[in-house]
């Protein structure tokens, strides 16, 4: 990405005072957070289904952060895990939530993304 178009570049965040950061969700205030897609066992009826999505919810909720997405009703999940409050999603915590739903038996493939600014997507 091109320092003009990148709202974190060195050059520009010289530039904002902390106030103007904030407000923009630059520095070291950006949110980052990821997208998954995940594709459950088709055999699982709906009793399966929602015992997995109590417990992902329950898990995203023990790490301090939220999920918005969507389960179609059949076999996919698909959302995006982001910050709530204080709590800044990183490596660790991507690979820790991406894991524990990987080891779910109830879920045949995962894919999460990278870490991704939500707020400054390109």
């Amino acid at each position: 990405m091109s320092d003009a178009r990148n709202p974190n570049s060195a050059q520009r965040l010289k530039r904002l005072n902390n106030r103007q950061r904030k407000k923009q969700r630059v520095g070291e205030y950006r949110e980052l957070g990821f997208h998954l897609v995940a594709t459950l066992a088709e055999d699982l009826g709906s009793e399966g289904q929602d015992a997995l999505l109590d417990a992902w919810l329950t898990r995203v909720d023990e790490a301090g952060v939220s999920f918005g997405g969507h389960f179609d009703g059949r076999s996919n999940l698909e959302g995006v895990v982001f910050p709530v409050g204080t709590v800044k999603i990183g490596e660790e915590l991507r690979n820790e939530l991406a894991g524990w739903l990987k080891a779910r038996s109830e879920v045949k493939q995962l894919e999460a993304s990278e870490l991704i600014d939500l707020w400054h997507v390109a």
